[in-house]
């Protein structure tokens, strides 16, 4: 198991008010004051996650080629033990459960399998559907919405055309894996999805063409909309700005649909999750919170860190991103984790996962 990376003893003896005091390598971790996070479970390579029907949080292990199960029965704040729930998976990422069956995008696939609540196991797996699995961008992620199944495969290379029509994409299935049709295509790899409540609509995090520069493309959040549609890629980024990899003059980009939220670029955003839950104080409410796993490519190092981006009652950003969770990369751009995914429970509590420290964290607020 990967254990959390210790942190010097001059900042583990400042430990920041905001981290629990039994877990004292969060200490670097700064969340807005209020707010307290502690380590909920350990988990390699975590990244996706999901509640069972019963309410338990189910993470996917890529590396470990497996689907976990993390119960807390006794609703203490961490996992009491953590259970394979099915393995020897290739690079399982997306998870969902849809009519009490437990679905699981895998790389090259997506499977459902009939779900054991009581002994918190999978079983009897069913083949619904191949995705494309080789080169470029391995995660699948799937989202169930209005009795249909999205999954998103990202492209295959940094920036050129696809053959497959079914790569850097959003796909939309029946719940069986029939009925394939391309949803929202142009979103280079679009890694989290979710819901927005507001607008009844799935929502995305994309990350951008790499080798632009610093500070360009941004990374975006897309509203892909009733209908989906372009979202730009390859030849258009932001708000129809045309890529320089391809020859002036196109004028796809007029017809383009624009991001909602433009964001650093190589920010890698992955995870997201809407909040409108009441346990945490009413300006974080309302709010799109959304998981930077950070920068490979960028000569000063940005991202790992989880921000929120605010909405208006319809559903709609006012502003751009603000810090929510900062620390997991110093000054010199070391880094101690990377936030991967971000769920919320029914009890109000925010769900990280962090696949480089191999832990989920569980994020709660005190009023002092």
């Amino acid at each position: 198991m990967r254990r959390i990376i210790p942190v010097l003893l001059p900042l583990l003896l400042a430990a920041c008010t905001h981290a629990e005091k039994n877990d004292p390598e969060l200490g670097r971790l700064k969340l807005p004051h209020g707010f307290h996070i502690a380590v909920f479970a350990e988990a390699d390579s975590a990244r996706m996650m999901v509640f069972s029907p019963g309410g338990v949080l189910l993470v996917s292990e890529p590396d470990e080629g497996k689907v976990v199960a993390l119960p807390d029965p006794k609703h203490t704040g961490k996992a009491e033990r953590s259970v394979a729930v099915v393995d020897s998976l290739t690079e399982p990422h997306g998870l969902g459960f849809y009519q009490g069956k437990l679905y699981v995008a895998e790389n090259a696939r997506v499977r459902s399998y009939d779900w054991d609540e009581a002994n918190l196991r999978a079983s009897n797996p069913k083949l619904l559907t191949d995705l494309p699995g080789r080169g470029g961008h391995s995660t699948r992620t799937l989202l169930f919405h209005k009795d249909k199944m999205y999954v998103s495969a990202g492209s295959s290379c940094n920036a050129c055309v696809e053959k497959d029509p079914r790569r850097a994409a959003v796909m939309e299935f029946n719940p069986d894996g029939s009925g394939m049709k391309i949803f929202g295509k142009g979103l280079r790899n679009a890694v989290g999805m979710a819901v927005n409540p507001k607008t009844d609509t799935v929502w995305a995090t994309v990350n951008g063409t790499d080798h632009l520069g610093d500070d360009l493309p941004p990374d975006v959040i897309d509203d892909l909309g009733q209908n989906g549609g372009d979202f730009g890629w390859p030849y258009c980024y932001g708000d129809r700005v045309p890529d320089s990899n391809f020859k002036p003059g196109d004028d796809r980009c007029k017809n383009m649909i624009p991001p909602k939220v433009q964001m650093q670029a190589h920010s890698a955003p992955l995870g997201l999750a809407f909040n409108e839950g009441t346990a945490f104080p009413s300006d974080y409410r309302n709010n799109i919170f959304v998981a930077f796993h950070g920068s490979w490519n960028r000569s000063v190092p940005t991202g790992d860190k989880v921000v929120r981006v605010k909405l208006d009652d319809k559903g709609q950003p006012v502003g751009g991103a603000q810090d929510f969770i900062t620390g997991w990369q110093d000054e010199r751009g070391r880094r101690s984790g990377r936030p991967a995914g971000v769920v919320f429970g029914a009890d109000g509590a925010m769900y990280v996962s962090d696949d480089a420290a191999g832990v989920i964290y569980r994020v709660t607020y005190r009023a002092q």
